[in-house]
């Protein structure tokens, strides 16, 4: 499998950065006249310009699980803001790039939304009156 990753909202020195934390794996910006393409389009026909188009940053994983967990663990640490980090399934490689973006940004509000409640939850609902 050739294994890639492929950028979405960045600019071109956030570009630079990813790719020296990432080495020798192979990096692609996404322009967005590929917003019509399905997803296996670009992975397979890598095209070039800039993927800084969109206010949300995604970093598109195409690769085996370990190739996914170094991308990971590389990109987390460079601290770039909210990256919305997502992988190539079969299914997601027959859809449309527009259609997965706005899947993505559904699922990431959901799981931020899931968090916010489950920290509020660890709470508890009682009032702490032993603060002062």
């Amino acid at each position: 499998m050739d294994e890639a990753v492929f950028l979405i909202g960045f600019s071109g020195e956030e570009v630079g950065t990813i790719r020296g934390a990432l080495g020798d794996a192979e990096v692609h910006e996404v322009p967005k006249e590929c917003l019509n393409w399905k997803l296996k389009e670009v992975v397979e026909k890598k095209p070039e310009g800039s993927g800084n188009w969109h206010e949300r940053k995604f970093i598109i994983m195409h690769g085996s699980n370990d190739f996914i967990k170094r991308v990971i663990s590389a990109v987390r640490p460079l601290k770039l803001g909210r990256i919305i980090f997502v992988s190539t399934t079969p299914i997601s490689l027959e859809r449309t790039l527009d259609d997965l973006i706005e899947e993505w940004l559904e699922e990431d509000e959901y799981f931020r939304a899931y968090r916010r409640m489950k920290a509020q939850a660890s709470k508890g609902p009682y009032l702490d009156i032993e603060k002062g």
